[in-house]
């Protein structure tokens, strides 16, 4: 079954119990999507925090100098106000080396606010 990576990330989200939204939507005169900011996918309510969500494919590299480059003033704005911001990006990886069988794996990047600087942490 063929799932879009957000499909993916809000099914990994309702399997953990979390409550969130989908602040993307589809804007057909332009033709394409609009994120929250340009940087937001999801917005995920947990006890004590707000998290901001990018969902994303292998490309992470343009991902991430949107979010440090040209919409900077709103990736500061969002951590500033106490929120958290993560890259979730999806591929395909291999179940066992050698072995022909493959399967979807979520690698989570933080991205954090320090001294002014920002900076993304990829989580293990």
């Amino acid at each position: 079954m063929a799932n879009s990576h957000l499909q993916r990330t809000t099914k990994k989200l309702r399997e953990q119990g979390s409550l969130y939204w989908k602040v993307e939507y589809y804007n057909p005169w332009a033709k394409k999507k609009i994120d929250l900011f340009n940087i937001i996918d999801l917005v995920v309510l947990d006890v004590g925090c707000t998290l901001g969500v990018q969902v994303t494919g292998a490309d992470l590299a343009s991902h991430r100098k949107k979010i440090a480059g040209e919409f900077q003033k709103y990736t500061r704005a969002w951590l500033e106000a106490g929120n958290q911001l993560c890259i979730h990006s999806w591929r395909k990886l291999k179940v066992k080396r050698g072995g022909k069988a493959r399967r979807w794996n979520c690698k989570k990047t933080d991205v954090l606010l320090v001294k002014g600087e920002i900076y993304f942490e990829e989580r293990c």
